[in-house]
């Protein structure tokens, strides 16, 4: 059975969601950057700033000299995961299997729903007017045999438009396309491979598709098997869904942005409470904890500690968070939010004491339980927000 690969994607999806929200953006040249600093480099611009002599890469100071009347925005993280998700949900009623690539960009492997919703090409239609009603955005799709072509089908197209590569003719397709749009040769690692082909005068796919494997491999090494491949549009790598793992999530945005370390670690330890009474609830125990800080520059860093022996407990899990902070929040930089993350969950297997005797002196840890579980008691009948004085406020 023949691979039906669809690339959906909505062009410059930060520019559209800020359009969609705020139309008085529409028609007027954008820039997509961090920070509006002026030696901030812009990350996306729209088709007006580009008419006007702007690409990515360049300096925001330099964007503004050549269009002073550019609208800089900078990306919000929330709301495009909030857009993002939205797309997956419509993606999921027709796609079995889909990968996302980036931010309102998804590949789909339609292979074998051809009597179920027909033809890709009209399930890739079908899906742009899905999208186009309920999210209002327009997308453009590409189909092709494997990811590869079906991605660089829908690179060549317009918003609201569909390119399909009919089977058999991915060769011809990428014959005359610059080997420039292979995502790989812009890592900085390849600049002197990138060099390498300049030299030799491989320009397009065309060229690389006629140079003799053993020529190419004495020219560029290991890269030519791969990069004969993909010249003749053949791709075999397969279409893989976001992984699922159990996890538990809490996220708090800060407002205004917080530099103050202090105030910072108050509100990770209000998370942590609220973790772990989640993880008492449904009475699993933690065996990583995450943490994910967001910068005001929209750097984001992720990291992570084991938890030996998984835990639910606040006293367990304080260590270790104090930890994940001080690895995580090096630069002195304002952060914007934080999001706190229980990973490799299992059922809890607590040991009982044997003899519990009525004359018994708790130690630290079982009285640290005990107030753990009174405020879980006072939160679930009067409330989150009844404990408003602690070590947390």
């Amino acid at each position: 059975m023949d691979r039906q690969i669809v690339c959906l994607a909505v062009p410059s999806f930060e520019l559209a969601l800020a359009r969609l929200i705020e139309p008085r953006l529409r028609n007027r040249p954008l820039g997509v950057a961090p920070v509006a600093q002026p030696r901030t480099l812009l990350q996306d611009v729209s088709a007006e700033a580009v008419l006007d002599g702007l690409y990515p890469g360049m300096t925001v100071q330099q964007a503004l000299q050549r269009c002073p009347a550019l609208y800089i925005l900078t990306p919000d993280v929330v709301r495009t995961a909030q857009a993002h998700a939205m797309l997956s949900r419509i993606i999921t009623r027709y796609a079995p299997v889909w990968e996302p690539i980036t931010s309102g960009a998804f590949l789909l492997d339609l292979t074998g729903t051809t009597r179920l919703f027909g033809p890709p090409c009209d399930t890739a239609a079908r899906l742009q007017r899905d999208i186009a009603m309920q999210a209002r955005f327009d997308g453009v799709s590409g189909i092709g045999s494997n990811k590869l072509v079906a991605q660089t089908a829908a690179g060549l197209v317009q918003p609201a438009q569909l390119y399909e590569v009919r089977h058999g003719s991915e060769r011809a397709f990428m014959a005359p396309l610059s080997i420039e749009i292979l995502p790989v040769l812009h890592h900085p690692r390849m600049k002197s491979f990138r060099q390498c082909l300049n030299d030799l005068n491989l320009r397009t796919f065309g060229d690389v598709a006629d140079t003799p494997l053993p020529a190419l491999t004495l020219a560029v090494g290991k890269w030519a098997t791969p990069l004969l491949r993909w010249a003749q549009g053949i791709d075999s790598t397969p279409v893989t869904p976001p992984p699922i793992q159990p996890q538990l999530e809490v996220s708090r945005a800060l407002e205004p942005d917080e530099i103050d370390d202090v105030a910072i670690w108050h509100c990770l330890a209000d998370l942590l409470e609220q973790l772990c009474h989640m993880l008492r609830t449904q009475q699993r125990v933690c065996g990583q904890l995450a943490l994910t800080i967001l910068a005001s520059d929209h750097v984001r860093s992720a990291v992570h500690h084991p938890i030996d022996p998984p835990s639910y407990w606040e006293i367990d899990l304080t260590p270790p968070l104090r930890a994940l902070f001080r690895q995580g929040a090096r630069r002195r930089i304002r952060i914007r939010m934080l999001t706190l993350s229980a990973t490799a969950l299992t059922v809890p297997a607590e040991q009982g004491e044997l003899f519990d005797g009525i004359d018994s002196v708790p130690n630290h840890r079982t009285r640290a339980q005990q107030v753990a579980l009174t405020l879980d008691r006072l939160r679930a009948r009067f409330g989150t927000d009844i404990i408003r004085y602690g070590r947390t406020h």
